[in-house]
């Protein structure tokens, strides 16, 4: 009968070729591994403390011509481990996690490999030989032997990289190999249970483990239990420097072991919830947990570079253990956060009431724990938000479809219909609440930019006279300009509430920019002659687009003065003559609208003109003779002669109290009312600003 043979240049062939600067290393890695279980085998219990590995590394980032060097102080490679070492795929040390593959690495990666080694008694034997990639006898003659070390122990050298995925991919930089190095190692270094290893980079020198025990400021006492998925798990959480996470992507991390050995290292700071941990009088540590499981032992890659298991179910293991971290030894400080999370939500609800469509204690457990601010809350909930929406409107539909052969009596219908419209209703008045949120806002803070005016009198001040046409409406801009859509944005339901869905308007631009054919230097504050469902005409079949074959038949003007303005006496401030001079500019003229279609004003059209302006100073003698408003706060004026409209003066004050009161109804229902503690914060801060620029 014949016996199977190995082929060994396409077993090498065939092995998975690197993509990391870990995997890279890993050849070398596995010679560590080698150096480790000969010191355990020849020092047993004394390994940590006698044992030692040296590591030299010549011209790194030089891969052609690079020279390695692991030597050891172990047993050496006596007959059995020789002979072993002669089988491919040896289970020699199979109950040790070994693999029995880490040499074949070494003949993908490197181009040549000398190996010498002293084991026996007294001053031992002498075994050195030649590593060869090649179809038949791969171990050779080595024709300079030169043991470089006293005493027992192996010494395997590596010269030059020969394949091109290692070229790629083994580190350059000092730094990056010793930080792949250090998380390779990491659990056996926090654990204490590693021999002494010195890594001598280019004449610079390391010591491990020591390098990275100093950064240990509290190891917890190993805790283990049974998952119901995966078996027997066991964490060793070490509360570290944040120099320990160095070259890691995040500060606290999980490393998931095998076989005693890091093969994956994960960031937990969201799992967590916290980016640093409290210790002592530091709060700007981390921490760092080791992970063993049989159940990781068996599912690692003949490499150990990854895992054999899908990435959702290794998510749900750093879950588990993560979870168990937070109940166990950071319970305090997790317990610390769990409060000022439900305070920074609790503050986020009254700010964004359409999120709030469940309670508080389920809202939180639906999104990441680490979601601790408005975005991360607003990204957690969005998705839930369109997920109820969606099947609440197919619940509806299918009633809709129905309801018109449904039999009412029907007890469990009738319950579904209810609950459903119950649904439709608590959505409209989370919608509602939004609204009413932002616009109280709004109006609190004019109200604090408008004390803020009465405390400054008629001093010239261009920031906040800027700041408070913005808030109403941006400047400088022209809606109807592709390139300025955000512009559309405004607020003018403060002024009108059929301003509200205004599309088509002038901000502070000169008549030039907006007619056509027209070199007229005025700038009016804010012109609007189009609004979707407001003074324009609409076609019916222009789904709410405003209908540009008919001329403009009504245009509204607004006219911002500085609150507080006292000083009128020019006679270009004439109110009533700036007015006039608008109007006679837009008449028979033609505005340039969406889509640079041109749009007709009419001879006739209707000016509806608003000044807001305090009326003091100059502007009482001004508008004397123009007849008050019912309660005696404002002017207003009918246009007539060749013009149609009028002119009403509303002052600054009046204009917010107006907005309250319009939207009182509303605030009413949300629950919310002027906040005079939030309009003092926003004073105080405002008055900062102001401070800081003048400075």
């Amino acid at each position: 009968m014949a016996t199977l043979s190995e082929n060994i240049l396409n077993r090498v062939d065939k092995l998975p070729k690197p993509s990391t600067y870990g995997q890279a290393l890993q050849p070398l890695f596995e010679a560590i591994s080698n150096a480790k279980f000969a010191i355990f085998d020849r020092f047993e219990k004394d390994a940590v403390k006698r044992g030692k590995i040296e590591i030299d590394v010549e011209d790194l980032g030089k891969s052609r011509k690079m020279l390695l060097r692991v030597r050891d102080n172990g047993v050496g490679l006596d007959e059995t481990r020789f002979n072993a070492f002669c089988v491919v795929d040896t289970d020699y040390k199979k109950d040790k996690g070994g693999k029995g593959v880490g040499r074949l690495f070494w003949l993908d990666a490197f181009k040549t490999i000398i190996v010498e080694s002293r084991y026996g008694d007294g001053d031992g034997d002498i075994r050195d030989f030649e590593f060869v990639l090649r179809d038949e006898e791969q171990i050779a003659d080595y024709e300079e032997p030169s043991i470089r070390f006293e005493g027992l122990g192996t010494q395997v050298e590596f010269q030059g990289i020969r394949e091109k995925s290692y070229i790629d991919y083994f580190p350059k930089k000092s730094d990056t190999f010793l930080r792949y190095f250090t998380s390779h190692f990491i659990s056996d270094f926090l654990l204490g249970v590693s021999p002494q290893i010195t890594v001598d980079i280019d004449g610079v020198k390391h010591v491990y483990p020591a390098k990275v025990r100093e950064l240990v400021k509290k190891q917890f006492e190993s805790i283990a239990w049974s998952s119901a998925k995966f078996g027997e798990l066991s964490v060793t959480g070490f509360i570290c420097d944040s120099k320990a996470s160095s070259g890691l992507e995040g500060m606290n991390q999980v490393h998931l072991l095998a076989d005693g050995r890091t093969v994956e290292t994960r960031k937990v700071d969201r799992l967590l919830g916290i980016t640093s941990v409290e210790y002592g009088d530091s709060d700007d540590l981390c921490i760092h947990a080791c992970v063993d499981a049989p159940y990781l032992d068996a599912r690692v890659n003949e490499g150990r570079t990854a895992f054999n298991i899908p990435e959702a179910q290794l998510k749900k293991l750093t879950r588990e253990v993560t979870d168990k971290i937070k109940e166990t030894l950071l319970k305090e400080q997790i317990s610390e956060y769990k409060i000022e999370r439900a305070e920074n939500y609790k503050k986020f609800i009254e700010r964004y009431p359409i999120y709030d469509f469940d309670d508080p204690e389920s809202q939180l457990d639906r999104m990441p724990f680490g979601a601790n601010d408005p975005e991360e809350f607003a990204a957690g909930l969005v998705k839930i938000q369109v997920r109820r929406e969606e099947q609440r409107y197919q619940q509806f539909q299918e009633i809709l479809e129905e309801i018109d052969t449904a039999e009412f009596e029907d007890a469990s219908f009738a319950d579904t219909v209810i609950e459903v419209a119950r649904a439709v209703q608590r959505s409209e008045e989370l919608s509602l609440a939004q609204h009413v949120v932002r616009r109280k806002l709004i109006l609190e803070l004019l109200d604090v930019l408008l004390q803020r005016y009465r405390k400054v009198g008629d001093r010239d001040d261009h920031y906040l006279e800027n700041t408070v046409h913005s808030i109403l409406c941006p400047t400088q801009v022209s809606s109807t300009d592709q390139a300025q859509l955000e512009g559309r944005l405004h607020d003018l339901w403060v002024v009108d509430e059929r301003l509200t869905f205004s599309r088509a308007f002038s901000s502070d631009k000169r008549l030039d920019a907006v007619l056509v054919e027209n070199d007229s230097a005025l700038r009016p504050d804010l012109i609007v002659w189009d609004l979707a469902y407001g003074l324009a005409s609409v076609a019916d079949d222009l789904d709410g687009e405003p209908d540009i074959s008919k001329p403009i038949n009504e245009m509204l003007v607004v006219e911002l003065k500085k609150p507080m303005r006292k000083n009128y006496n020019k006679f270009e401030d004439n109110i009533e003559q700036q007015i006039l001079k608008y109007i006679g500019q837009l008449k028979e003229g033609k505005i340039e609208g969406f889509g640079r279609d041109r749009v007709r004003v009419k001879g006739d059209c209707v000016f509806h003109c608003f000044v807001v302006a305090d009326i003091v100073g100059d502007l009482v003698q001004q508008v004397s003779g123009w007849t008050k408003t019912p309660d005696g706060e404002g002017r207003y004026r009918l246009l007539d002669g060749d013009h149609r409209g009028s002119i009403n003066i509303i002052q600054w004050k009046d204009l917010i109290n107006d907005a309250w009161l319009r939207n009182q109804a509303t605030l009413n229902a949300a629950g919310l009312r002027r906040s005079p503690r939030l309009i003092a914060e926003m004073q105080k801060k405002l008055k900062e600003s102001v401070g800081a620029q003048s400075d």
